[in-house]
């Protein structure tokens, strides 16, 4: 049987999860834009899954072959090929709420005026949809600041590749600081190192902290190149951004480091479901208790597919 002290720091109970009257909101971050741009899931029945397949041709150039050599023929070349992937990780969180909890939502703390009730109503409906944003939370900035690790042992855990750390070829270390005086360089230089790549970044999403966007503002001020589209993306308005190398969107994005600016094709990058027999995925489930109160469980597994990475791009400025 768990202690007292145990109990009251894992179950919602009457003292230490009171009620309060009046419009509830929250201060913490409850937009997933990253998340919300991507295409469609994907669904696998392993933990590792395939993210892309690749090979790359020789370098162009003239060729220089006699009439007498063509006779003769050329020597045999051949193209490799090799495999990327990445793995689903587990994501769960606990409910757990007192019967008498439950029972006594109509006892309000602080302000008490005639004719207001609880909000919540419900305290047990309240854990379980709060966790679950939660988890949406955890997994917006797991797929964009995910670092890999590949479980070797049942107690060893298997952790996503976010798409910053994916990125390779396209990625520009800057060595100065978020600034309005360096951005126009620094995005044209990740774009041109794009489009160099064999990828054309029309399209692509640039995702951005407050600090880049507003850098961004400042740097483009007065130009034509920078404007509202007045086109709703992933639940956030998004801007315009017009270089020579094409038309980028702009969304802001909380989990994206203030140092760091994405450039993403959402078209190719989709979360990656794996799905629990007869259950589905990221379920709540009741569990037994030895004592008065509801337990349950969310689940769920979930990995990111990026697609070949060459097709993203980041900058990376100095601390």
């Amino acid at each position: 049987m768990p202690d007292t002290e145990t109990i009251k720091s894992t179950t919602a109970m009457s003292f230490n999860c009171p009620n309060y009257s009046g419009a509830l909101y929250t201060r913490s971050n409850i937009e997933t834009p990253f998340l919300n741009a991507i295409g469609a899931p994907l669904y696998t029945k392993s933990v590792e899954f395939v993210t892309s397949q690749d090979y790359a041709l020789e370098d162009p150039s003239q060729p220089e072959i006699s009439e007498v050599q063509s006779v003769k023929g050329v020597d045999a070349t051949f193209i490799t090929r090799s495999q990327e992937t990445n793995v689903t990780q587990i994501f769960q969180e606990a409910v757990s709420v007192s019967y008498a909890k439950q029972s006594n939502m109509g006892t309000l703390s602080g302000i008490n005026i005639t004719g207001q009730r609880a909000d919540p109503t419900d305290e047990l409906q309240f854990q379980k949809a709060a966790k679950m944003r939660k988890i949406a939370n955890s997994i917006e900035y797991t797929f964009i600041n995910g670092v890999y690790n590949k479980a070797t042992a049942d107690d060893v855990a298997n952790k996503t590749r976010g798409i910053l750390s994916a990125i390779t070829t396209n990625a520009i270390t800057e060595t100065n600081k978020v600034g309005a005086s360096i951005m126009r360089s620094a995005i044209n230089s990740l774009l041109k190192k794009m489009y160099d790549s064999g990828v054309s970044p029309d399209g692509d999403t640039v995702f951005v902290n407050s600090a880049i966007a507003a850098a961004i503002t400042e740097a483009f001020t007065g130009s034509s190149s920078l404007y509202p589209n007045g086109v709703t993306t992933a639940g956030a308005a998004i801007r315009g951004l017009m270089t020579d190398f094409g038309t980028v969107n702009i969304i802001l994005a909380r989990t994206i480091p203030q140092n760091v600016l994405l450039c993403a094709k959402t078209s190719a990058i989709h979360p990656v479901e794996q799905i629990t027999p007869n259950k589905g995925n990221f379920f709540y489930e009741d569990k037994p208790s030895t004592g008065a109160a509801y337990n349950g469980m969310i689940f769920g597994q979930i990995g990111l597919d990026y697609g070949v990475e060459y097709l993203h791009g980041k900058v990376v400025f100095a601390e």
